[in-house]
């Protein structure tokens, strides 16, 4: 091996490692030049190689060695591409310029040198190899058996002269040389860029913690002095930074300084990093904070990182909040009429009268419960439509009457109102319903009472018509009987047929008197004397007028009187004679129904006492099981004229004048009826009725 090769090599050496100043040259080039960092690099490496290809070993004329394949493949492995072929370039030139026979040689060489380092350094190194200096080293052996081919564009003789004298130094010691520069330059790469990522994460660290709007402060863990913060602290607090470095974090936290030290301990130790404390600020204000803290290494030292936010307002607002919630459950709790939430058709919330206006036991009955087990079924189809304008259409019900069930059946009747709504995450109704079954009841009496007034002015009305009417017939009929009268005394010189005609006229006429002496009684509501009298009397000398008719009609009587039944203060002709005329509608239609005797031809009298209103009364039932009444007539029955029997049978005024009977005597009658089934008047008497007895 020629030793002035070695010292060429040595030589080149010094240069070589001049690639170290390019690196952290290119480290410290300016923000604004950064750009042009490959372009630099690949000039001043090409600076090296030109003193490189300087201090040359030549082997013959026009031919010389130097380590610039070295250069060249350490600058493009190490490097990258454009330093590569811009320092690439410079020494192409310089080879031109020197020429020789070994110009074409000396460019293939550094050609590719280049291309072989950036096809390496694409796809075969890797950087963090546990074997990359092996990598490294194949990396130089094929560098070099190129550089010795490239020997052969030489003419012969000269290219094995040239290959045999550098062949052997070249696989050795060229190899090696590349594996120390390459491993130098990339763990000074590797190094510098690991201070650029920390300059970076620290510049980083302090652009946020100086620039953030958010609190934040550095804190010992063993003493709790504050070793840091930020303008955001300064302001917040109202302490400038080099007074908060000054403090103790027991002089911000309003918690003991024993409390305090078992925070940081849970905060340090990672247990805990979430924290609401009160903090106090330079003014002595106390505020609500919400802290973030964890322990973070700073100068080989662990320290606890807090960030801290103002939560005062947010704490404020949630007690507003909470308190709003309290006085709206108190409102809805106290609320005097049902509120309850339905979603999806369902009960999601109700307060303490919906529980009672439905009537549950527990909560648990009917929140969760379907809407629709609440309502009648044939309302079922009108609350399916109004869940559909609430739920889906997004449209307020106006008020509505509805009728809700209990959980025993029982019909309530509510006044409704509801409002679309969301709430627990799915859309539904708040209702707001309100019981009125009294009202319903006191408007169902004010309906009676309005009835019956317009009933009392009715027959007022028609009894006096009625009353006029029959002063002008009582005197015509008298003289048509009594001239009647006098026809038939005539009897001798009468004959048969003129003797009929004259009773049929008699007949008649008082058949007409019998119907004036109504109207008259009628529109005068003639009052008879009055006194105690028993209802055994009044009941049995009615039963015992119309027994045996009704016993010719194949009729049964069944009479059922309750024992010890008090006196009553009436008229007891007029009690008798209502009795009478509701035995005789009974017979009249128990002979329609029946011709003939049926075992259900009966008609059942009752008689019993009770208490209501502080008051003891008679309620007396006449039942027959005839044809019944039907529904659209019940309002006209006690209408004066009003019959449905036959002319020739019925006048029409017996129940009205019934009716003004019972109603003169502070009672009340009243109708149970079932078409087709049966007929049941009920006379319901006050025992005294507050009349003077004369």
């Amino acid at each position: 091996m020629d030793t002035t090769i070695i010292i060429g090599l040595i030589n080149n050496s010094a240069l070589l490692m001049t690639l170290v100043i390019v690196y952290e040259i290119s480290y410290i080039i300016p923000v604004q030049w950064r750009q042009f960092t490959p372009v630099i690099n690949g000039l001043l490496i090409g600076i090296i190689g030109l003193g490189i290809m300087l201090l040359h070993f030549q082997l013959t004329d026009g031919i010389f060695f130097d380590t610039r394949s070295i250069l060249i493949s350490v600058t493009a492995l190490t490097y990258g591409t454009i330093p590569a072929l811009v320092a690439s370039v410079i020494l192409m030139i310089y080879r031109l310029i020197l020429g020789g026979a070994g110009a074409v040689m000396g460019i293939s060489v550094i050609l590719s040198s280049a291309l072989a380092g950036i096809l390496w350094r694409k796809f075969i190194l890797k950087n963090h190899s546990k074997y990359r200096w092996l990598n490294i080293y194949l990396f130089g052996i094929v560098v070099h058996i190129i550089m010795l081919a490239c020997t052969f564009t030489l003419p012969w003789p000269v290219s094995y002269e040239v290959f045999q004298a550098i062949s052997l130094p070249v696989l050795l010691i060229y190899p090696i040389g590349t594996v120390l520069l390459s491993l130098l330059l990339l763990r000074q790469k590797e190094r510098n860029e690991s201070l650029i990522q920390i300059s970076e994460a620290e510049e980083r660290y302090k652009s946020l913690f100086n620039n953030s709007l958010a609190v934040m402060l550095l804190i010992d863990p063993e003493d709790g002095t504050i070793l840091d913060a930020n303008p955001a602290a300064a302001k917040f607090y109202d302490w400038s930074i080099d007074t908060i470095k000054s403090m103790h974090i027991s002089q911000i936290n309003t918690l003991s300084p024993e409390d305090v030290k078992v925070e940081m301990n849970k905060s340090a130790t990672e247990k805990r990093n979430h924290f609401f404390f009160r903090h106090r600020k330079a003014c002595g204000d106390i505020v609500d904070v919400e802290v973030y803290s964890g322990p973070i290494r700073l100068d080989g030292k662990v320290v606890i990182y807090s960030i801290v936010h103002d939560i005062s307002q947010r704490i404020a607002a949630n007690n507003a909040l909470l308190e709003s919630e309290q006085r709206f459950r108190l409102l809805v709790e106290s609320a005097p009429e049902a509120i309850f939430i339905q979603t999806e058709g369902r009960f999601s919330f109700a307060n303490q009268y919906a529980y009672q206006l439905f009537g549950t036991e527990s909560p648990d009955q009917l929140i969760g419960s379907s809407v629709m087990d609440r309502f009648d079924p044939e309302f079922h189809a009108t609350v399916e439509s109004r869940m559909y304008t609430l739920n889906i259409e997004k449209r307020p019900l106006l008020p509505t009457e509805e009728v809700f069930l209990k959980m025993d059946g029982t019909p309530v009747d509510v006044d409704v109102t509801a409002v679309p709504i969301h709430y627990d995450g799915k859309d539904g109704a708040l209702v707001f319903a309100r019981d009125i079954t009294d009202r319903k009841r006191l408007e169902h009496s004010k309906n009676e009472i309005q009835a019956q007034l317009r009933q009392q002015q009715k027959l007022e009305a028609i009894g006096t018509l009625a009353g006029g009417v029959a002063h002008e017939i009582n005197n015509p009929i008298n003289g048509i009987m009594n001239y009647a009268q006098l026809i038939l005394d005539q009897n001798e010189r009468n004959s048969e047929e003129e003797n009929q005609y004259a009773k049929e006229i008699i007949n008649e006429t008082e058949r007409i008197a019998v119907i004036v002496k109504n109207l008259l009684q009628f529109s005068r509501q003639e009052k008879q004397s009055h006194s105690y009298a028993s209802i055994y009397d009044i009941i049995n000398q009615t039963i015992s007028l119309i027994n045996t008719v009704v016993k010719k009609d194949q009729i049964t009587l069944d009479v059922q009187l309750d024992e010890n039944l008090p006196d009553i203060k009436c008229r007891s002709q007029q009690i008798q004679q209502v009795l009478m005329n509701l035995l005789t509608n009974a017979r009249d239609a128990l002979n329609e129904k029946y011709k003939d005797y049926d075992e259900d031809k009966i008609i059942r009298v009752r008689c019993s006492l009770y208490h209501s209103e502080g008051r003891r009364w008679l309620k007396i039932t006449v039942e027959d099981h005839g044809n019944g009444i039907p529904e659209e007539l019940l309002d006209k029955v006690f209408e004066p004229f009003f019959s449905t029997k036959p002319k020739e049978i019925g006048t029409g005024l017996g129940l009205s004048i019934s009716f003004g009977i019972v109603k003169d005597h502070h009672g009340k009658i009243t109708i149970d009826t079932k078409k087709g089934c049966y007929t049941k008047f009920i006379l319901d008497l006050p025992v005294d009725n507050g009349w003077t007895l004369e």
